[in-house]
C-alpha cells in the first residue's frame, strides 16, 4: 500500500493559499482560453471593456492590475489581432480611447459567459456570508501590502538620499 503524500495546503499560511489561489486560476483560465488564442491579461481586458465600456489606457491597467506599460502592449497585440480598437479621445488630445473591435462583440459575450462559470465554480460550497467575508480579508490583505510597499519605496528612497559615510 503506498502512503498518501501530506496535503501542502493544509497547514499553509495566507501568503501561500493566496499564491495557491492565484496560480491555479491562473491555469484554468489559460486551458479555458487555448480555444480563443487569448492569455488571461488579455481575457480581463475583455471582461473591463464589456462592463465599462471604451477606456483609456491608464484606467484600463488599473482596473486589470496591470503597469501602464505591460497594459500598452497587450493592448496593441489585441488591435493587432482584431479584439480591440484604439481612436482618438474626442474629449481629450493627448488620450486613445480603447474599446472592443465590432466583430470581437459576440466572442466577448462568450467570454463573459465564461467568466460567469468559473465565477461559479471558484465559489461552489461557499455560502453568500463566506465568500461576502473572503472577499473583505482579500481587500484588507491587498491594502496591507500596498501600504507595505509604498513604505518600502519610501524607506528606499530615503536611505539612498541619507549621506554615505
Amino acid at each position: 500500500m503506498q502512503e498518501q503524500a501530506p496535503d501542502p495546503l493544509h497547514d499553509a499560511g495566507l501568503g501561500t493559499l493566496a499564491a495557491a489561489v492565484r496560480r491555479t486560476l491562473k491555469q484554468v483560465v489559460w486551458a479555458r482560453l487555448t480555444p480563443y488564442g487569448l492569455s488571461p491579461q488579455q481575457f480581463w481586458v475583455i471582461l473591463v471593456l464589456l462592463q465599462k465600456g471604451p477606456s483609456s489606457l491608464h484606467p484600463l491597467a488599473q482596473q486589470v492590475w496591470m503597469d501602464d506599460p505591460t497594459a500598452s502592449r497587450v493592448v496593441k497585440a489585441m488591435v493587432k489581432g482584431g479584439w480591440l480598437t484604439a481612436r482618438p479621445d474626442p474629449r481629450h488630445g493627448r488620450r486613445i480611447l480603447i474599446d472592443l473591435a465590432p466583430g470581437a462583440v459576440a466572442k466577448a459575450h462568450e467570454l463573459q459567459a465564461l467568466a460567469r462559470e468559473l465565477h461559479e465554480s471558484m465559489a461552489a460550497g461557499l455560502t453568500q456570508a463566506q465568500q461576502d467575508v473572503l472577499q473583505s480579508g482579500l481587500r484588507t490583505m491587498i491594502g496591507n501590502l500596498e501600504a507595505m510597499y509604498s513604505a518600502t519605496l519610501t524607506q528606499g528612497t530615503a536611505k539612498s538620499m541619507a549621506p554615505q559615510p
